[in-house]
C-alpha cells in the first residue's frame, strides 16, 4: 500500500476527534521484585511507553484505557492488583495462565496467576498519575510508581509511525484508508450509507420502519454492535447478510425480507440507537454517511425506562437492567444531546422530533425529500400511512413519575441543549439555508 496524502489526512482527522492518548510508564527496579515473581510487567512498547489499544479506543465516546500485564508469583500467589490514583482505586482482573503463555514461559507452570488488566475512564485534559499495587498471598506489597497518562497530538507523519513500528495504529490507519476508498467507489455508483440513530426509547425502531418502506433504502436492525469495527465492507452484501453472524441470527426472517432490494438500494445502513458510543470510529471509516437523529422529551423517556426497569426486576424483560431507571434515562439523554452537538461538526445530521414526526405525514415526506427519494412511491406512501395511522390511534400513556423523580429530572436534565436542538429542528423546515455551525 502506497504511503500518501490520504494517510496523512487520516492522522489529522484522528487528531481533530481528540481520541488518541499516550501512557508513560515509570517502573521500579527489576531487582525489587525479581526474587518474588517469575514475571511482573506492564504491556508496553519500546522506550517505556505504552500506547493504548487505538483500535479499541475508537469505539469509546468516553475515553477509556486498559492497562494489562503479567503478574506471576513464585512462592506466593498474586492475591490482588489495584490501580490507585488521586480519585480512584480500581481492582484489576486476574486470570489464569493460558496454554500458549505456559508454552512460551515454561517456568510459570506452577504459578496460578498470569494476565491482569485494569480499565479506567480518562476524561481529564490534564495528566493523571497512578500507582499499580500488587499484593501477594503472604501480604507482601509491590508498587509500580508514577504511571502517567496524558493526551498527545498526532503531529508525526505516517512514515514516522511506521518507523516507530507502531503496528496497532499503523494497521488501523490502513483499515480506515481502505474503508474510505470503498466508500468513495460506492458513492460514485450512486450508493451511500445511512444510520437511523437516537437515544433508547426514542422511536428509532419506528423510524427504521419508515425508512425501510422505501425500495431504495436497506437498513439493518442493530446489525452491528458498538464493539464492532464498522467499515464500508461491513455493508457489502456478503458481510451484511452473513447468516452465521450473531446479530443476523437474532432476526433472520427480517434480513431475508430485505435481501431482494439490497442490490438496487441507494442507501445501505443500520438502525443504531447506541450510535453515539462509536460515532467517532464510524466517522473515520464512513465520513460521508447520512445521519438521521430522532429525539424525544425526557419525561416520556424516563417513564419508559422506569417501566422496563420494573419489568426487568420482575424477570419479564431480560434485555434490560433493573437499575436502568429514570436517573439512567437522564444520564443517557444528556449524553446523547452532548454527543450530537459534537457529531454535527463532522456529519450532516437530519433531526427528527418524536412527538410530531409519526403523527404528521408531511414530516415523514420531508425526510424522504431530504434523502432525494421519491415519496410518491407506492411502498413509501403505504408505509407512511401505516405508521401515521398507528401513531394517531396510539393513546398517550399518563406519566407515572413521582414528584421526587420529576424534581430530579428538572434539576439534572440538559434542557438548554434540548432547546437548541428544537430550534435546529424547526429550521430544517424553513426556506433559510442553515449552516452546521
Amino acid at each position: 500500500m502506497e504511503i500518501g496524502n490520504e494517510q496523512e489526512e487520516i492522522l489529522k482527522d484522528i487528531d481533530r476527534l481528540k481520541i488518541c492518548y499516550q501512557i508513560k510508564l515509570y517502573s521500579p527496579e527489576k531487582k525489587d521484585w525479581q526474587p518474588y515473581f517469575h514475571e511482573l510487567s506492564l504491556d508496553s512498547h519500546q522506550n517505556n511507553q505504552l500506547c493504548l489499544d487505538y483500535h479499541q479506543l475508537f469505539f469509546n465516546h468516553k475515553p477509556s484505557i486498559v492497562l494489562s500485564g503479567l503478574a506471576l508469583g513464585k512462592e506466593n500467589h498474586v492475591k490482588e492488583i489495584y490501580l490507585v490514583g488521586d480519585n480512584c482505586c480500581i481492582l484489576g482482573e486476574i486470570g489464569c495462565a493460558s496454554p500458549a503463555l505456559k508454552a512460551r514461559l515454561p517456568n510459570i507452570k506452577h504459578s496460578s496467576n498470569s494476565r491482569w488488566r485494569c480499565a479506567l475512564n480518562f476524561s481529564s485534559q490534564e495528566k493523571q498519575s497512578f500507582e499499580l499495587i500488587v499484593w501477594l498471598s503472604n501480604n507482601q506489597k509491590f508498587i509500580y510508581k508514577k504511571i502517567e497518562l496524558c493526551i498527545i497530538k498526532l503531529s508525526y507523519s505516517y512514515q514516522e509511525i511506521n518507523h516507530q513500528r507502531n503496528s496497532v495504529l499503523g494497521n488501523k490507519i490502513k483499515s480506515i484508508y481502505h474503508s474510505r476508498k470503498l466508500m468513495a467507489n460506492r458513492i460514485l455508483q450512486q450508493k451511500n450509507y445511512l444510520f437511523a440513530i437516537g437515544n433508547a426509547r426514542s422511536g428509532t425502531t419506528a423510524l427504521g420502519q419508515v425508512l425501510n418502506s422505501s425500495p431504495e433504502i436497506c437498513l439493518g436492525i442493530e446489525r452491528y454492535s458498538t464493539e464492532d469495527n464498522i467499515l464500508a465492507s461491513s455493508f457489502e452484501q456478503e458481510a451484511f447478510f452473513d447468516s452465521e453472524s450473531e446479530n443476523y441470527l437474532v432476526r433472520p426472517h427480517f434480513y431475508e425480507e430485505i435481501k431482494d432490494k439490497f442490490a438496487k438500494a441507494r442507501y445501505i445502513g443500520d438502525k443504531r440507537p447506541r450510535f453515539i458510543q462509536s460515532w467517532k470510529n464510524t466517522w473515520l471509516n464512513l465520513p460521508q454517511a447520512k445521519i438521521v437523529y430522532i429525539f424525544r422529551n425526557i419525561y416520556d423517556i424516563a417513564c419508559s425506562y422506569n417501566t422496563r426497569a420494573n419489568n426487568a426486576s420482575l424477570g419479564k424483560d431480560t434485555s434490560w437492567s433493573k437499575n436502568r431507571d429514570f436517573s439512567k434515562a437522564v444520564e443517557d439523554w444528556n449524553e446523547g444531546l452532548q454527543e450530537i452537538k459534537q457529531l454535527r461538526h463532522f456529519y450532516e445530521v437530519y433531526l427528527v422530533k418524536y412527538e410530531d414526526f409519526f403523527s404528521r405525514q408531511t414530516k415523514m415526506i420531508h425526510l424522504f425529500n431530504y434523502l432525494k427519494i421519491d415519496s410518491e412511491n407506492q411502498n413509501i406512501k403505504r408505509g407512511i400511512n401505516e405508521i401515521n395511522q398507528a401513531a394517531l390511534k396510539l393513546k398517550k400513556k399518563e406519566r407515572t413519575l413521582s414528584d421526587l423523580e420529576k424534581k430530579y429530572i428538572d434539576s439534572y436534565a440538559d434542557f438548554e441543549s434540548y432547546n437548541i436542538l428544537l430550534t435546529l429542528y424547526e429550521q430544517q423546515f424553513s426556506k433559510e439555508v442553515i449552516s452546521n455551525n
